[in-house]
């Protein structure tokens, strides 16, 4: 029990480094599971546990951490993608937004113009004025995030806080 709770806490301390020299929140947990060793999965309490050590509260991890983080049971990273395996799909509020979760949610981390990207989301909807879009892409831009849905030949974006 005490070597699980010494990972625990070497865990908590690597996110919070991460946290601390990225331009934002959002880059700092993105990129802590992007730099996890290839072909390994995190439970969800431990990722919980590690956003509420490292931020404080529920209320001060970022909208889109959040709702990312509320469902799940597990995160396994693949190269460059990350998939996160949820215990139910599930809908959360987020500003204008809600963002419908299914049970399996992908994305593949890269890089566009210089920026972080969240690419070939799979598995996030996105619904405004009871209109549902899947999730294509999300940029991130500090202290902003871009977000790109897939609407036919369309490609709307909005920009929402971090």
């Amino acid at each position: 029990m005490q070597k699980l709770k010494t990972v625990e806490t070497e865990l908590v301390d690597v996110a919070k480094r991460f946290l601390k020299t990225a331009s934002d929140p959002f880059s700092g947990v993105i990129n802590f599971l992007h730099e996890r060793p290839d072909h390994t999965s995190m439970p969800g309490y431990l990722i919980n546990g590690i956003l509420l050590d490292c931020f404080g509260s529920q209320e001060d991890i970022p909208g889109l951490i959040r709702i990312l983080s509320s469902h799940v049971k597990e995160i396994c990273r693949h190269a460059n993608v990350i998939d996160i395996i949820n215990e139910h799909a599930s809908a959360e509020k987020w500003g204008t937004f809600v963002i419908k979760q299914k049970e399996r949610i992908k994305f593949e981390i890269g890089r566009e113009r210089g920026l972080m990207a969240l690419k070939n989301i799979q598995g996030l909807v996105g619904v405004e004025h009871g209109i549902e879009l899947p999730l294509e892409k999300i940029l991130v831009e500090p202290p902003k995030l871009i977000v790109t849905v897939r609407m036919g030949l369309l490609h709307p974006q909005r920009v929402v806080d971090i």
